[in-house]
């Protein structure tokens, strides 16, 4: 489990007992962060569960008046704060009360993917969504391309912008120096993570961790989205210090005292970025009180919207030393659109996520349907209703195919209400993360990228490794492995005339499949050449442990 910075009463352990694993992890983790927001305290934590279609309440101002617990708490735990803290002369005296709610045992993301607004523009929305998405991916497409100009150019710096204005009031209200910290604390690394749940960034920052435990620094790990963290039970987070806000809004306050207790009770060696929007905001605050710390951040894909997290790097270059780049385009972007030294930007692939690019051609037994596959959140950036469209124009087509769609998330529903639309029920195969992906490439003639935007996706090297060619809609960086035909125009029409055309062409010619894995296979290999952000990573850990 991770480490809490909490004693337990002993009559509160058998609490802990009747509650899940993930229960546990998410108590621990809210009990971190009112443990460092109120040092030296008794706590007395009463405890509630939510709702299936509930998300946690574990750090924002439902959990201080109380509001976070619609009725009584299952049960209370008594924890005393083991955190220091230069804020107050001396802990209370009376125990500090909090409200938390866990999530529900059987909880997933999906299940408490929040409700979008009624308004008339998002119920329009959905009902297009669900009757005509080929119409709204035109508009989309069209939205998609005003977007794209918008960030075409330099991008506000710090302190201008959105993000700095949401930030600023925080900042400048705390004027608070935060106190050394303890001289016997171990070398850490302050992480910055978007949430704990499946996702390509996910999956690299959780290994950013284990490399850090390899190097003798104590991860210090906060998410500032609200999630039920499934992943909060992963081995490489053993040990660790987890904290995961929650808040009610999307743009929630920013919480400098949360940073400076941080600070305060933690000998930390660097700061590691991965898509957390929190620990921006703070960086022009850690620069000024801790300006020696090294600062990474880790880049995967350039959002249409306001440029996404890539955004907010170029924002607050002057507070980062180095852009970690997973893509060449991604590369790109920063240095010649967004004008920040090429010196300050290390391009370092992800490969050593997936398995050895050297594995064989799987061919495909010609006595079996040919079978193309969909691996990804069930989200509106990986476009699984493009995919069921290109599903259902191969079944009015006549060829023989099985298709398989892998994968979980808020579009789940929709996903439902399609397959039924189309009758594509017995033709296509819904698996969930209970399934190795491994297992279902094992089974896969095509993987199929329909994505509205990506840096370069994981499956796509996973798929070529596992002797499966793919073809991708060409967005962000994905042309770096996956060219010629095998690349199909990003607009859901012309990518389903172009994929079609290509999985009847490469169902009936083995042999044009095999070469089409070959050169893929080959760019992989020289992609491959590139230091790894694995290795990359490895190393500075290293020089931040000397």
């Amino acid at each position: 489990m991770n480490t809490p910075l909490v004693s337990l009463a002993p009559a509160s352990s058998g609490h802990l007992e009747a509650i899940s694993a993930l229960q546990r992890e998410q108590l621990f983790a809210a009990a971190n962060y009112h443990a460092l927001r109120t040092p030296g305290a008794t706590l007395e934590l009463r405890v509630g569960i939510g709702s299936i279609t509930q998300m946690p309440a574990l750090t924002d101002a439902g959990t201080v008046d109380g509001s976070a617990l619609e009725g009584e708490p299952a049960f209370t735990v008594e924890v005393r704060s083991l955190a220091v803290g230069s804020m107050q002369a001396s802990p209370p005296e009376r125990p500090v009360i909090r409200w938390i709610r866990l999530g529900h045992a059987d909880a997933t993301p999906a299940t408490t993917e929040p409700p979008a607004p009624a308004s008339l523009p998002r119920r329009v929305y959905r009902e297009l969504e669900r009757r005509a998405p080929i119409v709204l991916d035109a508009a989309r497409e069209t939205i998609m391309r005003r977007r794209e100009r918008a960030i075409s150019g330099p991008l506000p710096r710090y302190p201008e912008g959105a993000a700095a204005a949401h930030g600023r009031a925080a900042l400048d209200s705390w004027r608070h120096t935060p106190a050394a910290a303890p001289s016997d604390a171990p070398p850490a690394v302050l992480f910055g993570l978007h949430w704990l749940q499946t996702g390509g960034a996910e999956r690299w920052a959780v290994e950013t961790i284990q490399l850090a435990k390899n190097a003798g620094l104590l991860p210090v790990v906060v998410t500032d989205q609200n999630s039920v963290h499934p992943w909060l039970t992963r081995p490489e987070l053993e040990g660790c210090i987890i904290i995961a806000q929650s808040f009610r809004g999307h743009l929630h306050e920013l919480d400098i005292a949360l940073t400076h207790a941080i600070l305060e009770n933690f000998n930390l060696a660097g700061v590691m970025l991965h898509h957390c929007q929190w620990l921006y905001l703070s960086l022009p605050w850690v620069a000024e009180h801790r300006p020696e710390l090294p600062v990474i951040d880790s880049l995967h894909i350039v959002e249409y919207l306001g440029g996404g997290y890539p955004g907010l790097a170029a924002q607050y270059d002057a507070f980062v030393d180095t852009h970690h780049a997973i893509s060449p385009e991604l590369v790109r972007w920063l240095t010649e659109v967004q004008g920040i030294a090429a010196r300050k930007v290390a391009l370092a692939p992800l490969t050593a996520l997936t398995v050895d690019s050297s594995a064989d051609f799987t061919g495909r037994d010609p006595r079996n349907p040919f079978t193309i596959s969909f691996v990804g959140r069930l989200s509106r950036q990986k476009r699984p209703d493009v995919f069921l469209m290109l599903v259902h124009r191969l079944q009015r087509s006549g060829i023989p195919f099985r298709a398989i769609m892998h994968g979980d998330g808020e579009m789940r529903d929709v996903v439902h209400g399609l397959i039924d639309q189309f009758g594509l029920r017995g033709i296509i195969e819904q698996r969930y993360e209970e399934t190795p992906v491994s297992e279902t490439l094992a089974e896969t003639n095509l993987l199929v990228v329909t994505s509205i935007n990506e840096g370069i996706t994981l499956t796509t090297f996973e798929a070529v490794a596992a002797g499966v060619p793919v073809l991708s809609a060409d967005v962000g960086s994905q042309r770096t492995i996956v060219q010629g035909d095998m690349l199909a125009p990003r607009p859901a029409r012309p990518f389903i005339k172009a994929a079609a055309s290509v999985i009847s062409k490469l169902a009936a010619d083995e042999q044009l499949r095999e070469q089409r894995w070959n050169e893929q296979r080959e760019r992989v290999a020289e992609f491959g050449e590139l230091q790894s952000a694995h290795e990359w990573m490895k190393e500075t850990f290293s020089q931040w442990h000397a």
